[in-house]
């Protein structure tokens, strides 16, 4: 990157000549952590890469050519370890090309020391990875390789989180859900659900303190399972759940949202281990992987007034295997009338499925295994120009 930076510098006069238009169409396919170097060159450079106009067509690019966001938790040989396990830690973020297959190497690191370490989460389609270390919670924007620590909330334990981003303002807020069964001491515990919100925005800083959010349709739920947003909404599913819970991000206003019924009429039984949530082309989806059929419907929901779902894909995984699990699925669009749905699974490498084909492609190389069970993650990255701020 600092020899970039050097060719860049030397030339800059030269490129000085070009139009605005052509300078900005070249600089738009450089990464994010570059361009923020970029902006020091020179006013013109600064004033160019933070117009909006350039962050739009950033953004467009970004879009049209997807990678995927690895992380992986690594342990170095020669750390000490105790009897609560190792005493270093480290993240490693890699991206990798979904067009080529190609892994484009550590991307980021992130050390970890601490005993007390206890995971991490990759919150999707966001870019952002969280990670707790001594009892807090961390978040990590790979972009700029800023790590920012979040304010202890008041839920104790069995909390979970889910991320959502607001376009317009350029602005994240986190979501973070009471554990009925271990909360129960807990104003809002025994049995009930609650939400704690914070919000976090471009330039910083971090809130140092979390605020409740009310009007939480009371659910009898478990631990989230799986999150999607679209739209300008987060969509969430819990283990137990009757129901899919909607939260407006701007206006911050939940409600449910009924289950599909063809075939769904299982659900809220605890039986959610097959049950995705995921936005494919705009709409708000939901995978099921029916085991006896080695096949996945995914319905998805054309009215969000009416609860209107229709069936939109039948996908055959056998082929795949017999015995998969789905964590998670995405959608890469090629055009108006053709793209990819991305299926992550669980110790496997993930596949592509082309929707007008209906043919399958693996990505990455065989090697390349993604195992949820022993701390790797991965997730659609779209970069952003988004930063946490000064900690």
């Amino acid at each position: 990157m600092e020899a970039t930076m050097e060719r860049l510098e030397e030339g800059h006069e030269g490129i000085q000549c070009l139009s605005v238009d052509l300078l900005s169409n070249i600089l738009a396919r450089l990464p994010v952590r570059l361009l923020g170097q970029l902006m020091s060159v020179s006013k013109p450079w600064l004033a160019l890469i933070s117009d909006p106009h350039f962050k739009k067509l950033h953004r467009y690019r970004s879009i049209k050519s997807p990678k995927l966001l690895i992380v992986k938790q690594a342990t170095p040989r020669d750390r000490i370890t105790s009897s609560w396990g190792p005493l270093h830690r480290s993240l490693h973020m890699y991206t990798m090309d979904v067009s080529n297959k190609d892994v484009c190497g550590t991307y980021y690191t992130e050390g970890i020391i601490g005993r007390y370490y206890s995971g991490f989460r990759v919150f999707p389609s966001t870019n952002l990875v969280c990670y707790s270390d001594y009892g807090r919670e961390y978040i990590c924007n790979p972009d700029t390789k800023e790590v920012s620590r979040l304010p202890r909330s008041s839920f104790v334990s069995g909390r979970g989180m889910v991320c959502g981003y607001i376009l317009a303002a350029n602005e994240y807020k986190i979501l973070s859900f009471i554990d009925p069964d271990k909360d129960a001491h807990h104003p809002n515990g025994g049995g009930k659900l609650g939400c704690e919100m914070l919000t976090l925005r471009d330039g910083g800083p971090v809130p140092c303190s979390w605020r409740q959010v009310e009007d939480l349709p009371q659910l009898a739920a478990d631990r989230g399972r799986s999150s999607a947003q679209v739209n300008g909404s987060m969509y969430m599913i819990f283990h137990r759940g009757k129901a899919i819970l909607s939260f407006e991000l701007e206006n911050e206003k939940f409600k449910s949202l009924g289950y599909p019924q063809d075939g769904y009429t299982h659900h809220g039984e605890g039986n959610m281990e097959n049950t995705i949530l995921a936005e494919l082309e705009g709409f708000l989806c939901l995978g099921y992987y029916w085991k006896q059929f080695s096949a996945m419907t995914i319905s998805m929901l054309v009215d969000l007034e009416r609860e209107t779902w229709v069936k939109k894909y039948t996908i055959p995984l056998y082929e795949i295997g017999k015995e998969i699990t789905i964590m998670g699925l995405g959608y890469l669009p090629h055009t108006s009338e053709n793209g990819e749905i991305l299926i992550k699974l669980l110790g496997s490498r993930a596949v592509l499925y082309n929707i007008k084909n209906k043919s399958f492609r693996r990505v990455g190389d065989p090697s390349f295994v993604f195992d949820h069970y022993n701390h790797e993650r991965f997730d659609l990255y779209f970069e952003r120009f988004f930063s946490l701020g000064r900690q």
